[in-house]
């Protein structure tokens, strides 16, 4: 990172500032072009790494794509607005923010109950929430969740 004044590398702040992220944009590589999605998400803190998880339909080109290549890069980010700076001076205007980034490999979840708990976490991170939820195995059966360890996460500030 060129500004190493912005960097983060603290796992409590990088913790933080994902706390204040509802989406993430997955970064994978179709056949040598980039294709990126937003996707909701939730995590977990295992030490110095984070594991996200995701869910999504069974089938698709992310899917097809991950099951190609696992490897993906992810950003997330919580916007702050724009630093109006010198009003008379546009050089000056920023836009403050936080983010995190970081690489792993897409692991499928075939377990109900991994997938349940993995539910949990995402739900209990969207819905700032610790409530327990059941699932219809039906819909564990059809559902694609996906989980990513990462232990390379960095984050950003700007402003």
């Amino acid at each position: 990172m060129r500004r190493k004044d912005r960097e983060v590398r603290d796992i409590k702040q990088i913790i933080e500032i994902i706390d204040k992220c509802s989406v993430i944009h997955l970064g994978m590589v179709d056949d040598g072009m980039p294709y990126v999605v937003p996707l909701n998400f939730g995590y977990e803190q295992q030490g110095d790494s984070i594991v996200l998880y995701f869910h999504s339909a069974s089938e698709g080109r992310k899917i097809d794509i991950l099951k190609k290549d696992p490897r993906v890069f992810f950003q997330m980010e919580y916007s702050y607005g724009l630093n109006v700076g010198n009003a008379g001076v546009p050089c000056t205007y920023s836009w403050d923010y936080e983010c995190v980034m970081g690489s792993g490999r897409v692991e499928f979840i075939d377990d109900f109950l991994e997938k349940e708990r993995a539910f949990n976490i995402l739900l209990n991170h969207l819905g700032k929430t610790e409530l327990q939820y059941n699932y219809p195995s039906e819909m564990l059966m059809k559902t694609c969740v996906c989980r990513v360890c990462s232990s390379d996460i960095v984050g950003k500030r700007s402003g």
